[in-house]
């Protein structure tokens, strides 16, 4: 091949323009933003060092100039200035296993056997994107992703084949398919958790900011008590299936049994993080820039306001979608959760501002597993605006009275629908004071 020339037979000068055009199209953020993290070196990690290590050894690739533990749900490269940072996130440790961490590290590695490696990364995190994208964009931008496609189908399929290769060498074909569908599991469990813990976020006209710095451990707490499902099924897997197409049928399969988000039995030993080291990842994460000062807090001492203000704007916001359906206020939140329960499609499409006919009528679609998490902000604001505390702000419904006693929402939303005593409770809980 060519100095000049890339997988796929592709120009340089045209992957440097594929850039340029497409990156605001499907919303790329410059490799050379997403370089920074904890360093990870024998010394202060060697388990997870040995891990890329060894690899890097099995696979014959080039081992990265520097790998970097990060705040987010990925192990992914970033190159930058000739310098390749291979970058593992603290979330993903905590769900995967050494074996399925080997697959997505080797996946990683074998991008660094080409080139024009920071051109060849680039263009295929666009080229997923737009795998992604063309499952939801319609018209024009559907048009242009699909374009974007078509000219580096050549490229995505010569480089994916030998990087899902090397997932394959790394740690096997059932293991590296375990490992995207649960790489990815985790990256929508991990943005839901964010959205529903709702940290603050960077405002350029404070003067100071504000930010949580124990982020990794609110996530842990989760984990332990046991996330929601998240949305993985047949769909997502064929999308996997597409982006990987070594291991389509095994991702495919996967698709009937969505992966568990729960902690691993066998995770990679890293070194607990300093109060510095966390404070870094913590500002990446909430986006906060150099030199802004930042008044940081844990969980534990942060502001009971914040999570009742949380809870407040929630709950008023269930409130308007009930009112939307009923063409009234709710008597109370015990009707609320009662309309929720027996019309969730109504709600649905109130929530989401769409007449109800653009949902789905297939009644499986608005039906819960589980209490919903609406349902689930009521009773939490009520509780907290009656002298009660969340257990953990980053578990969502559990809270403590103040004497002692404990109350989990969605366990007990659940048991209301089949229990008359449990029905009196959550009546209660909903309507005292």
């Amino acid at each position: 091949m060519s100095r000049d020339r890339l997988p796929g037979d592709l120009d340089t000068r045209q992957a440097r323009w594929l850039l340029a055009r497409y990156a605001g199209l499907l919303g790329h953020q410059p490799q050379a933003g997403r370089r920074s993290g904890v360093p990870v070196a024998r010394r202060t990690h060697p388990e997870l060092s040995g891990l890329v290590a060894e690899t890097a050894d099995r696979l014959g690739t080039p081992m990265p100039d520097r790998v970097l533990l990060t705040g987010t749900p990925t192990v992914d490269l970033a190159v930058a200035h000739r310098r390749r940072h291979l970058l593992i996130g603290l979330p993903l440790l905590d769900c995967l296993g050494a074996t399925e961490l080997r697959a997505l590290v080797g996946h990683r590695l074998a991008l660094l056997r080409h080139r024009h490696c920071g051109l060849v990364v680039g263009l295929l995190h666009l080229w997923a994107e737009a795998v992604r994208a063309e499952t939801y964009e319609e018209g024009r931008d559907l048009h242009r992703v699909a374009e974007f496609r078509r000219t580096l189908a050549g490229f995505a399929a010569e480089v994916q084949r030998d990087a899902d290769e090397a997932a394959v060498l790394a740690a096997g074909a059932d293991a590296a398919a375990r490992a995207f569908a649960l790489a990815d599991a985790v990256a929508q469990g991990y943005t839901d958790f964010l959205e529903s813990t709702a940290l603050p976020e960077h405002r350029w006209w404070r003067p100071a900011e504000v930010g949580i710095s124990d982020v990794d451990d609110g996530w842990r707490h989760l984990l332990r008590h046991g996330t929601p499902d998240v949305e993985w099924g047949e769909d997502e897997a064929q999308v996997l299936a597409t982006l990987h197409p070594r291991l389509a049928d095994a991702l495919r399969a996967l698709g009937r049994t969505p992966p568990p988000v729960v902690p691993t039995a066998h995770p990679v030993p890293v070194a607990p993080l300093s109060g510095r080291e966390r404070r870094r990842l913590a500002r990446r994460l909430l986006n906060i820039p150099y030199p802004r000062y930042i008044r940081w807090h844990t969980f534990a001492d942060s502001p009971p306001r914040w999570w009742l203000r949380r809870a407040a704007g929630e709950a008023g916001s269930v409130r308007a979608d009930v009112a939307a359906v009923l063409g009234r206020p709710p008597v109370d939140d015990v009707e609320a959760i009662e309309v929720i329960r027996t019309r969730p499609r109504e709600v649905l499409a109130a929530a989401m501002h769409v007449p109800v006919g653009e949902l789905s009528d297939d009644p499986g679609d608005c039906e819960w597993d589980e209490p919903p998490t609406a349902s689930v902000w009521l009773v939490e604001e009520n509780l907290l605006r009656r002298g009660w505390r969340l257990a953990h702000p980053a578990v969502r419904g559990v809270l403590i009275g103040p004497a002692g006693e404990q109350v989990d929402a969605r366990d007990l939303i659940a048991r209301a629908e089949r229990d008359a005593a449990d029905r009196s409770t959550l009546r209660r809980l909903l309507t005292s004071g």
